[in-house]
């Protein structure tokens, strides 16, 4: 039986039909000036160029069609430690429809302020308290429809769209790598990418502070891990979340974990080349294409968004973090 997280192909066709009419395709570029050689291939998906500065605009836009016969006068809320807090901030705002994000308390405070300035209501938690919500889809105190910000089959279909959109400009790709937070952006593109190929990898990308999805693909079972908090937002906790496991375990078979310091040296590339500003869960995708650059031939990494406190991205430009 197929799980509440599976997509089939007319799902993934309307979401990309409907996205089409509010979301221009973002550029795929081939990667120039580093050392792999002209036969191996980078191509970067700059979802960071799209409204609201991340990928989740198209899923907070697609959701909120999806969901909307069941939306209240409480409007809607999600939980997110920035990105999808705005694009459903900005796309609720469009539709004026009353919107509440809970964030945690170390949320990045350019995200916060796009938040607050995009008209929503902020409720600030814990870290724990803000996981555990993740987990449970519940806040005591809102009564409005939650877009859950990964586990949502509209915000999958969305995010599948990436997908698609890739492998209808560059269809010989051998590999898709993907930042990995929640687990919906790797749902989306996997299911699309095999969709589309099955023989096509789709690889999530994890730090070194933070490598649930690796440890426990290991382990053959959710693993708890080590999490040390970085510079590096909206990717990375100690556990997957339960509700993805299952789905995320038949769509991947393996990871690439890459260090803060390859990161960093991805987001001076990107700055110093192509004069991109990628936050550092953003670039997590290129550091790991870099890291892989001679095993294929023909990738694409997908760089999810552009939103980082201006004081952080200084001090990675000089080597300072």
């Amino acid at each position: 039986m197929m799980s509440s997280l599976s997509l089939t192909g007319s799902q993934m066709e309307d979401a990309h039909q409907y996205l089409s009419e509010f979301v221009q395709p973002t550029p795929l570029l081939n990667l120039s000036n580093y050392d792999g050689g002209k036969e191996n291939q980078i191509h970067l998906k700059v979802e960071s160029l799209l409204p609201t500065g991340s990928f989740k605009v198209r899923a907070a836009q697609y959701a909120l069609q999806q969901h909307y016969s069941e939306i209240n006068d409480q409007g809607v809320w999600t939980v997110s430690a920035g990105n999808m807090g705005k694009a459903l901030a900005w796309c609720a705002s469009q539709k004026r429809v009353p919107c509440t994000v809970v964030v945690p308390d170390d949320a990045p405070l350019v995200k916060v302020q796009a938040i607050r300035r995009y008209g929503a209501n902020i409720i600030e938690v814990s870290f724990q308290e803000y996981q555990d919500i993740q987990i449970n889809g519940k806040f005591p105190t809102l009564r409005g429809k939650l877009i859950h910000p990964f586990a949502d089959p509209p915000v999958i279909a969305a995010d599948a769209t990436i997908a698609w959109e890739i492998l209808e400009a560059q269809p010989d790709l051998e590999v898709i790598f993907v930042p990995y937070g929640g687990g919906g952006l790797t749902l989306g593109v996997a299911q699309a990418a095999h969709a589309f190929n099955p023989q096509i990898h789709v690889i999530p990308c994890e730090v070194e502070t933070a490598t649930p999805l690796t440890s426990s693909l290991a382990a053959g079972k959710p693993v708890l891990v080590d999490y040390t908090p970085s510079f590096i937002s909206g990717i990375g906790a100690p556990f997957i979340f339960p509700q993805m496991w299952l789905e995320v375990q038949r769509w991947v078979n393996e990871t690439c974990v890459v260090t803060l310091a390859e990161v960093c040296q991805a987001m001076r590339w990107l700055s110093e080349e192509h004069h991109l500003i990628v936050e550092g869960a953003g670039a997590v995708s290129l550091a790991a294409a870099l890291k892989n650059r001679h095993r294929f031939h023909k990738s694409a990494c997908i760089l999810t968004g552009g939103n980082i406190d201006w004081n952080v991205f200084l001090k990675v430009m000089i080597k300072d973090i």
